[in-house]
């Protein structure tokens, strides 16, 4: 899925407090230089403070990590809240459809971030189960859309299997356009978009 990622990490500035830039420091040196590179110094470095500060603020760098992709997905999760709110339904499908083009760059971070913790999930179920909320939170919203795409008000089981298999499907091209620099990832979000409005336009 689509993240906002560029507006929730930047450098931080001088009234910002130690938790909060070691949460961005956190996720900038991840982005950069993957979860297996990253360790307590170079967060530490990023964030321009001294090692001891992380683990008085987080238990461990795990912990610091995952409050770092929650703080970016619930800033994203707003800006859809915010898209939803602000949409009239009938337009609703294709104004996301659009926002998700529109920030596929901004949020390259967040993706790979995501990504990378979600392979390292696949061993640890509590990782798994953290992961798992924000994922059930995406769904709900891509559920919506759905519905208002269909010209429903109510989000119906269909709804949510479209929304279960849209965040995996979207998970595959992201993976795809992280790791093949020729992926044509644009032209594949417009084909999953056209398809997916004519089943809505068929079934519904």
């Amino acid at each position: 899925m689509p993240y906002r990622a560029a507006m929730a990490i930047k450098k931080t500035s001088g009234g910002q407090g130690t938790r909060d830039k070691l949460i961005d420091a956190a996720f900038r040196a991840v982005a950069r230089d993957g979860l297996a590179d990253t360790n307590v110094k170079s967060i530490a470095a990023e964030a321009g403070v001294n090692p001891g500060l992380l683990h008085y603020h987080f238990a461990s760098k795990d912990a610091l990590l995952e409050a770092a992709v929650d703080s970016v997905t619930a800033r994203y999760m707003a800006e859809i809240d915010a898209l939803i709110a602000a949409t009239p339904r009938s337009e609703l499908f294709d104004a996301y459809v659009h926002f998700a083009a529109d920030t596929l760059d901004a949020n390259r971070d967040l993706f790979r971030v995501r990504l990378s913790l979600g392979v390292r999930a696949m061993n640890d179920a509590r990782l798994a189960a953290r992961l798992e909320v924000a994922n059930e939170a995406i769904r709900r919203r891509l559920a919506t859309v759905f519905a208002a795409g269909a010209g429903r008000d109510e989000v119906e089981d269909r709804d949510r299997l479209r929304a279960r298999m849209t965040k995996a499907a979207f998970e595959g091209m992201m993976l795809s356009w992280l790791t093949q620099p020729d992926f044509p990832m644009r032209a594949a979000l417009g084909e999953w978009a056209a398809g997916m409005r004519a089943g809505l336009d068929e079934s519904d």
